[in-house]
C-alpha cells in the first residue's frame, strides 16, 4: 500500500507544480488596511478519538478534520488524493502511530507545510507490544519482515492512557498558538476532571465485579483497558486482525471458555458483523453484548452527539451489566 501513496503523493506533486505555473501573480496586500490575525490552526486527526480529545480541548479556536468518519476501518484505510492534500497543507496532524498509520510516513514527508507538526498517540503513552492470547487464531496472512516490535495501537480504550494523552494535546495546541493557550489550559483541566472521575468509577466498578473475565468473540482492542483493571481476557482475533472467519479450534476453545467459565454474557465490538458471536451464542446459551472500540464512529454519530466520554460511559455499563 506505501507504494500506492507514494505514487499517489507523487502525481499530486506534480499537478500541484502545474497549477503554481497557472497562477495569476499574487495580489500584495493594502498597507492601508488592518492585518488579518484570525486565521486558524489547521489540524487534521486520523480516527475519532483524537479528534475529539482536540475537538473538546480547543473548541472553535480551530478548522479541525477528520479524516476516517464514515465508518470506515482503520485497519483497512487507504488515504484518498483529498486526504493527502488536507494532511499536507495542515499546522498538526495528530494520529495513531502503529503499524496501521504506515501509510502517513510518506505523506509526512512530502507534505507541503514543511512546519506540519505530527503527533503520534503511541508515543505519549507506555505502549505494549501485541501478545496473542491463548487460543486466539493466528494470521493467515504472510507479514513483511519487522524492523522492531509491532504495538498495540488501541492505547484510546485506557483511561488511565487518555489522561496522559490530553496535556500532551493541549500543550502542542499552546505552543503552535500561544495567542489561545489560556482557552486550551481551562479546557483542558476541566476535560481531564472528567476523565479522572470516569477512571475512578471503572476502578470502582470493575474492582467490585464478581468476575474478572471478557471472552471477545470478536477482535480484541481492549488490551490496555484490560491491563488497566487485570481482568482475563479471551479472543477470537488480535485487536488488528483481518481476519472474519473462526477456524473450527478457535471456535472451540469460546465455546468451551464460555461453559467452563459459566459466563452469561460474551463480546463483539462495533462495526463487526456479529457472525462469529452469534455462532458461539448459538452454541453456548451466552448473551451478546457490544463494547464500542471508537473505531466506527461517522460524522452522523458526532452529529448526533456522541463523544469519547459519552462512548465510555456507555461501556461502564455494559462491562457492569457482564462482569455481574
Amino acid at each position: 500500500m506505501k507504494k500506492t501513496i507514494a505514487v499517489l503523493i507523487s502525481v499530486l506533486l506534480v499537478l500541484s507544480l502545474f497549477a503554481a505555473c497557472g497562477k495569476q501573480p499574487v495580489q500584495q496586500p493594502d498597507p492601508t488596511e488592518p492585518a488579518n490575525n484570525t486565521a486558524k490552526l489547521n489540524v487534521v486527526c486520523s480516527i475519532f478519538p483524537p479528534y475529539d480529545f482536540v475537538r473538546t480541548i480547543a473548541g472553535d479556536k480551530v478548522d479541525l478534520t477528520l479524516l476516517l468518519d464514515s465508518k470506515t476501518d482503520l485497519h483497512s484505510y487507504t488515504p484518498t488524493a483529498d486526504d493527502i492534500m488536507k494532511i499536507s497543507q495542515a499546522d498538526l496532524f495528530v494520529n495513531i502511530g502503529g503499524e496501521s498509520d504506515d501509510w502517513a510516513e510518506d505523506v509526512i514527508a512530502s507534505a507541503e507545510n514543511k512546519n506540519l507538526k505530527v503527533v503520534s498517540l503511541i508515543d505519549l503513552v507506555n505502549a505494549v507490544e501485541e501478545e496473542a492470547l491463548p487460543g486466539m487464531q493466528e494470521e493467515e496472512e504472510e507479514h513483511e519482515e519487522e524492523e522492531g516490535p509491532e504495538y498495540d495501537e488501541h492505547v484510546w480504550t485506557s483511561l488511565k492512557n487518555v489522561i496522559m494523552i490530553v496535556p500532551a494535546l493541549t500543550d502542542t495546541l499552546c505552543e503552535l498558538d500561544a495567542a489561545n493557550a489560556d482557552f486550551y489550559r481551562a479546557n483542558s483541566t476541566g476535560y481531564l476532571q472528567s476523565l479522572q472521575a470516569l477512571e475512578a468509577q471503572y476502578a470502582e466498578t470493575i474492582g467490585a465485579a464478581a468476575r474478572k473475565t471478557l471472552l471477545f468473540a470478536d477482535r480484541f482492542p481492549f488490551r490496555y483497558l484490560a491491563d488497566d483493571y487485570d481482568l482475563t481476557c479471551y479472543a477470537a482475533f488480535s485487536g488488528c486482525s483481518a481476519e472474519t472467519e473462526a477456524s473450527f479450534e478457535t471456535m472451540t476453545m469460546l465455546v468451551d471458555t464460555v461453559k467452563e467459565q459459566n459466563l452469561p454474557y460474551i463480546l463483539m465490538i462495533d462495526g463487526s458483523d456479529g457472525s462469529v458471536a452469534e455462532s458461539v451464542s448459538r452454541q453456548s446459551g451466552a448473551e451478546i453484548r457490544v463494547l464500542n472500540s471508537c473505531q466506527s464512529v461517522s460524522a452522523d454519530d458526532i452529529a448526533a452527539g456522541m463523544t469519547y466520554l459519552s462512548i465510555m460511559n456507555d461501556n461502564l455499563q455494559v462491562l457492569n451489566e457482564v462482569l455481574n
